[in-house]
């Protein structure tokens, strides 16, 4: 963790989209997870997330931002959950904070 300047962003999207994975396992350990997928908007990450916690049953779940680019391609950013067929990642713990360089 580090502390930031907040002017060094140049946009913000007030209206994000979200996009829930609901991940099943397999009867068969060697069979790879399927998911279901969920696009949501108009709410914000709390409301998001109690919706996949009273929602995904047994199954685990990734929720994502969705962001865009100028040329209309989209990309996800990872907000809470791990993607079973990614690989372990490391699991967020917050340890010292680290002051940036820059003072504000």
């Amino acid at each position: 963790m580090r502390r930031v300047d907040p002017r060094d962003t140049t946009w913000e999207l007030g209206n994000p989209v979200y996009r829930v994975y609901f991940w099943t396992r397999p009867a068969h350990s060697n069979a790879s997870p399927s998911s279901t997928e969920f696009e949501i908007t108009e709410t914000d990450v709390p409301a998001v997330l109690d919706w996949a916690r009273r929602t995904a049953g047994n199954r685990t779940f990734v929720v994502y931002a969705v962001c865009g680019t100028a040329d209309g391609r989209k990309g996800l950013v990872r907000l809470a959950g791990q993607d079973p067929t990614r690989g372990a990642a490391a699991a967020g713990t917050i340890s010292g904070a680290r002051p940036s360089a820059r003072s504000l």
